[in-house]
């Protein structure tokens, strides 16, 4: 299973996002198409999972990412945003399979991303990621992890 960069035109990725997400991504994405890229898995023509790497700092930043984006886009690290699963094909370690294929492709890139969520910080350390920053906001926490290949 190989991953499959989309190109400028994020429409059918963006189908099988959550409605929120949607409102995110697609009211900016002409803003951000050129200095982004959305890779995703397909089954026949379904898009099964998919992300969006972005070159420059990401649409929609919270204060906390504001705070710390610059020197990860500074140190050439690339940001991972929109990661998802069609919840048709979950429990099939697609997400996983996501970032190894991303990182096979592109053996020399490091990564950074945000988490909401504290019940996904398992799922980032087990695929290689590590926790470098938390938000100081006790009502909406926020993670930052890394990651950096081994050379």
């Amino acid at each position: 299973m190989g991953l499959i960069n989309l190109g400028l035109d994020g429409s059918s990725f963006f189908n099988i996002l959550p409605e929120d997400w949607q409102d995110v991504i697609e009211s900016v994405w002409d803003d951000y198409k050129d200095n982004a890229s959305i890779y995703v898995f397909k089954e026949a023509l379904d898009i099964t999972a998919g992300g969006i790497v972005f070159r420059a700092a990401p649409p929609n930043m919270t204060d906390f990412e504001v705070g710390e984006w610059q020197k990860y886009v500074n140190a050439n690290f690339h940001y991972i945003g929109f990661l998802y699963v069609d919840p048709k094909y979950r429990g099939q370690s697609l997400g996983s399979k996501w970032l190894s294929a991303l990182k096979v492709q592109f053996p020399d890139q490091s990564y950074w991303l945000t988490i909401e969520e504290e019940g996904l910080k398992n799922f980032y350390e087990k695929n290689g990621f590590r926790c470098v920053s938390k938000s100081k906001d006790e009502d909406n926490p926020e993670w930052i992890f890394t990651y950096t290949p081994r050379g």
